[in-house]
């Protein structure tokens, strides 16, 4: 039997969904055409520096920043919402991004659902994917579980994990350079053993590298990122641990700050 082991899964939209979610982010950011439209994904549509972790070239928001309205679909009392914001907005440390509540029309999604099993777990869509979504009471992002009594540490390792695919930013121990480390029988039979995982999902989660002309990003990849797995080393070719991220670090803030930086004067509002 399988061991709970919860692992980020970024969801994939639509075609119609995505056509429009391009439309939406060239209309918002004219840069996010400066490579193809199309970017290359795993089989089934998954993903997943000195300024190193990633960040999918199409789903920038504008550079000038940017301000997401937050709704919550399953009414969490006042003191639970202000926590979840409060982490994501963690970001705004460095970076010129808001994440604000509002109990009407939003950008941003929160549901804490454990059924069905698809729409389980933790997960999200990533940056402006979320602008093809019409549908107002389809969630944009998932914290299942998460209550006031889920501890400080959870907040801050999948909380801010989340609110950074919501800005953009990939799976880290997706780039190459992590990827091509691991043994890839191993890893099939780890992640059998402790997620439960298929060979499918596996080579979708962990063994298939992002390409990198989609990535704005360094070649050099960051094991302690925010958005980096953790990966025994027993799954290594070198034996040698991915650590994975429990918080943001330095580099990812200094990364958010370069993509979002806050010389400039205000975040854009989107509409």
């Amino acid at each position: 039997m399988a061991m709970q082991f919860r692992a980020c899964v970024p969801r994939s939209l639509t075609r119609a969904e995505a056509e429009l979610a391009a439309r939406r982010a060239l209309e918002l950011n004219p840069a996010n055409a400066s490579r193809s439209q199309f970017v290359e994904r795993t089989p089934v549509g998954r993903r997943g520096g000195t300024r190193r972790i990633a960040l999918l070239i199409e789903n920038r928001w504008p550079v000038t920043g940017v301000k997401l309205t937050v709704r919550f679909l399953d009414g969490p009392k006042a003191d639970l919402r202000n926590r979840i914001l409060l982490h994501m907005n963690a970001w705004g440390k460095t970076a010129n991004v808001q994440f604000v509540h509002t109990t009407g029309n939003a950008h941003v999604r929160i549901a804490r659902l454990d059924h069905p099993e698809s729409m389980a777990g933790y997960w999200s869509y990533v940056g402006t994917e979320i602008l093809g979504i019409k549908n107002q009471e389809r969630p944009t992002l998932n914290l299942e579980g998460f209550t006031m009594k889920t501890p400080e540490s959870e907040f801050k390792r999948v909380v801010r994990h989340e609110a950074g695919h919501t800005l953009g930013f990939e799976h880290e121990h997706m780039r190459t350079g992590i990827v091509k480390k691991i043994d890839r029988k191993l890893a099939i039979k780890y992640f059998d053993l402790y997620a439960g995982w298929t060979a499918q999902e596996t080579m979708d989660q962990v063994l298939t590298p992002l390409a990198d002309k989609s990535l704005m990003a360094t070649t050099e990849s960051d094991p302690i990122s925010i958005m980096c797995y953790s990966l025994p080393g027993s799954i290594m070719k070198d034996k040698v641990p991915v650590k994975g991220g429990n918080d943001i670090n330095v580099r990812d803030y200094a990364f958010a700050a370069s993509v979002y930086p806050k010389k400039v004067s205000a975040p854009r509002i989107v509409r």
